[in-house]
């Protein structure tokens, strides 16, 4: 796994889903009550993400900008231990916002956590099955273009592919869309086919149902038997959903 990759899956896929979550979840709302704070993530390397979190929401903003803490990331490696609690990074600025940190963000954190990482007695319960559901597509989604951009293996399928667009979509659902444009990937939440210019090809992935959509990205239920099921249908430009797929194959090993 590439530690670079796995830090921008973290502050751009993990955190811009902690914008859905208070959506959601009715508890992490509860923690947002509260006048807006800014935190700002800088890692070298990969770049900087703000996120604005209070008025019961969290708001995500690609890019630096006023705020009322920092954290800076000398590699991307300190940002992954972050996330994986072994590490509590030093602020650059907002020193007096540490205690913020360290509890209410944290406690957001593991709820995002919670439902991401369910136990079989968990998703029994079909009201955190949907929560579940619409977070994993949500970061699984934002993922894939992280892994485009940085890893290795998907700088690769990246560069076989052309301009254009791909939907990943529930139907009567939420709408992802990846827009490729001159081999460098990102996400807009929402249905967006022209995004990478008026000669960019499109093509579209779409669950039939919520369940479905978090079977096929939990692994309990694969592809192609969904496909011919009708599950899930495919349509557009056939390379793009190709490469595509070679891309969801790697997101496993940066969300596990």
């Amino acid at each position: 796994m590439n530690q670079t990759a796995l830090a921008s899956v973290n502050l751009r896929a993990v955190l811009r889903t902690l914008g859905k979550l208070p959506e959601l979840d009715e508890k992490s709302r509860a923690l947002l009550n509260h006048a807006p704070l800014t935190i700002q993530f800088k890692a070298t390397g990969v770049g900087s993400v703000r996120l604005k979190l209070g008025d019961g929401k969290v708001e995500f903003f690609e890019g630096g900008g006023p705020s009322d803490m920092t954290l800076g990331f000398p590699v991307p490696v300190m940002v992954n231990k972050m996330f994986a609690g072994s590490g509590i990074p030093v602020p650059m600025k907002g020193f007096t916002k540490l205690k913020y940190l360290t509890g209410t963000f944290t406690k957001l954190t593991d709820r995002l956590s919670y439902y991401l990482r369910p136990t079989p007695a968990l998703l029994a319960d079909e009201d955190f099955k949907r929560v579940n559901s619409l977070l994993t597509l949500h970061v699984a989604g934002y993922a894939l273009a992280e892994i485009a951009n940085f890893d290795p293996k998907g700088k690769s399928v990246a560069k076989g592919m052309r301009d254009g667009t791909v939907a990943l979509k529930i139907e009567n659902g939420p709408v992802l869309t990846l827009v490729i444009k001159d081999h460098k990937t990102h996400v807009l939440d929402g249905d967006h086919p022209k995004a990478a210019g008026p000669d960019g090809r499109h093509a579209f992935m779409s669950f039939a149902d919520l369940d479905t959509t978090g079977q096929v990205l939990r692994g309990e239920l694969a592809s192609y038997p969904a496909i011919g099921r009708e599950l899930i249908k495919l349509g557009g430009f056939v390379p793009l959903l190709d490469n595509m797929n070679k891309l969801l194959g790697l997101v496993p090993f940066y969300l596990s």
